[in-house]
């Protein structure tokens, strides 16, 4: 199964999906800040735009898989049927976010690796998000990698 969907991951490296993900919300930061046990600061924390993982109510648990993602987890990558794992982030701080500002994610796919692992076939993804506002002002590029299995 692992190498078949490889082979279809590896066909979208450099392919841009784009989404609008909502306005940034006051209420969401700060809960977010208690969550992380941040410090008040002056504005939503410098990780929020890379920590929320669904801006929407998200689906229901009957549809979530047993790692807790959901189909459209990557927009556009086929992952229904495997294991997702985080396995590193690299953030880069443009500007910092503003509580009512409108935020675009754009997800490119930057590469997919097949390797070997005890487990057997592992597939690494490595993605580059890209979250602006509306007037175009890069806020925050994250680099990160999931491992399916």
């Amino acid at each position: 199964m692992i190498p078949e969907l490889y082979e279809k991951c590896r066909s979208l490296v450099g392919v841009s999906t784009t989404e609008y993900l909502g306005r940034i919300e006051l209420l969401a930061t700060q809960r977010f800040a208690v969550a992380a046990g941040a410090v008040q600061c002056p504005g939503p924390h410098p990780l929020f735009l890379s920590s929320v993982m669904g801006w929407r109510a998200g689906p229901p648990e009957s549809e979530l898989y047993p790692d807790g993602t959901a189909d459209g987890f990557v927009p556009g990558l086929p992952l229904s049927g495997v294991r997702l794992m985080g396995a590193g982030q690299d953030l880069e701080f443009h500007e910092p976010p503003r509580v009512g500002a409108d935020v675009t994610l754009e997800t490119t796919v930057s590469d997919v690796e097949l390797k070997t692992g005890r487990s057997g076939d592992l597939l690494f993804i490595h993605l580059r998000r890209r979250y602006t506002s509306a007037d175009g002002t890069l806020l925050t590029t994250c680099r990160e990698t999931f491992i399916a299995r």
